[in-house]
């Protein structure tokens, strides 16, 4: 009777959000293939043995899944991978990304007879979803046909818990058809088990982001000039390079060896950063153009793409953007990772269990505003020891996070047994 209603519910919403599907298709190089696919209109091509399918909705998940690969394939090497994305943009990164996969394909609409093809094609003997994407019906026919189900990196955010709880009742009776829950956290943990799934169900594997580092590029020698204290301002958005170039102005009157980096987070801006640098009484340069950066420069603009990480480990101090403006955060494992004082502002709502990880373990500073990261600053440089402290706890918080794809992996192992 549940999967009955719930797909009456699933569609009348559909017939609803029709238009809306049919405009994007118009409109969206893509969309239109990708309602083909889910509507069951195209053949997909099936893998050669049965296989393990990975569910990851877009982009966060599909590298989710990246990280979690090799470990996959290394303990089941005979065994196909096959993975379901539901965005245009999850399916470009999966085929760019997920090359040691045997399938690429959009996930069917949750409708019953439309899953059930897929899974006669792709014979999974697991179902994998990446973080909490509960389709009941794709649960359920993997389930009846003998696969076992497991949920990976497993999160329920903030926004969605309290959505979750009100619906407690019928979500237990879904939550039913998963065999394992792996979650990131205890937090996560205890949502899941709030929502009704059995305590022996639950595992806390951790996160993956742990695991999915990437590699510092490459460059002959230091970029960032010797002798200075070094501030990196990384994936900055607007309104923050304002705020970090007037706390620099007022902390270098101070410690005039200071030294900022600006790195924006997006590309198009690069410009009007350097534009809002230049209208200050500073010396700036470019990375884009490294000749014409003298030894009394004030301020980097970093300009080019993939060295952000290489500029972390030149750094003592870092503010991680994208939280002063409350746009959710970014990722703070990085600087973490070369044990560096890590700084960041009030929105994490994006990274928050990766945030909470740390704070618990006093491991960062979070402040609330530019003046209170301005005082946060002048505290570390007064206080280098505590600068020091707070980056080895921040580098253990990463070293004693890693192992969640292979924590993963083995819970997927003793489901098989």
């Amino acid at each position: 009777m549940m999967y009955h209603l719930y797909s009456v519910l699933f569609s009348g919403l559909l017939v609803f959000g029709f238009p809306y599907l049919l405009y994007r298709s118009l409109r969206e190089k893509g969309y239109a293939r990708s309602l083909r696919e889910r509507f069951g209109l195209t053949e997909l091509v099936a893998p050669n043995a049965p296989s393990i399918w990975v569910h990851a909705v877009s982009v966060g998940e599909v590298l989710a899944v990246a990280t979690l690969l090799p470990s996959l394939k290394k303990a089941f090497p005979d065994t196909p991978v096959v993975v379901s994305v539901i965005t245009v943009t999850g399916r470009q990164v999966a085929a760019d990304k997920l090359a040691g996969v045997d399938a690429v394909f959009y996930c069917p609409f949750d409708f019953a007879f439309l899953v059930r093809r897929v899974v006669a094609r792709m014979r999974p003997l697991a179902l994998v979803v990446m973080e909490t994407e509960l389709w009941p019906h794709l649960l359920r026919e993997c389930h009846r046909a003998g696969a076992v189900t497991m949920i990976a990196n497993g999160r329920i955010s903030d926004g969605s818990f309290p959505r979750y709880e009100a619906i407690a009742g019928v979500m237990k009776h879904y939550l039913e058809q998963v065999d394992m829950f792996c979650m990131q956290d205890e937090l996560y943990a205890e949502r899941i088990a709030i929502l009704g799934a059995p305590a022996s169900k639950i595992k806390r594997t951790g996160s993956l982001k742990f695991d999915a580092l990437p590699q510092a590029s490459s460059h002959d020698g230091r970029v960032l000039p010797d002798g200075r204290r070094i501030l990196v301002g990384g994936s900055t958005l607007a309104g923050e390079e304002e705020a970090l170039l007037s706390i620099f102005e007022s902390l270098r009157k101070d410690y005039p060896d200071l030294f900022l980096v600006i790195a924006p987070r997006h590309a198009p801006r690069f410009d009007d950063v350097y534009e809002l640098a230049r209208g200050r009484d500073l010396r700036i340069a470019r990375r884009s153009t490294p000749d014409a950066m003298p030894a009394d420069t004030d301020v980097l603009i970093l300009d080019t793409l993939g060295e952000l990480a290489s500029l972390y480990r030149e750094a003592d101090y870092v503010f991680v953007g994208g939280s002063l403006a409350n746009e959710g955060g970014h990722n703070i494992i990085e600087p973490a990772s070369e044990g560096k004082p890590v700084l960041f502002g009030p929105h994490m709502q994006n990274f928050a269990d990766i945030a909470r990880s740390f704070l618990e373990a006093e491991a960062v500073l979070q402040v609330e505003d530019a003046a209170a990261l301005e005082a946060a600053l002048r505290d570390l440089i007064e206080s280098p020891d505590r600068a020091r402290i707070l980056g080895e706890r921040a580098r253990r918080v990463v070293e004693e996070q890693r192992g969640a794809s292979e924590r993963t992996v083995n819970v997927l192992k003793e489901l098989f047994a």
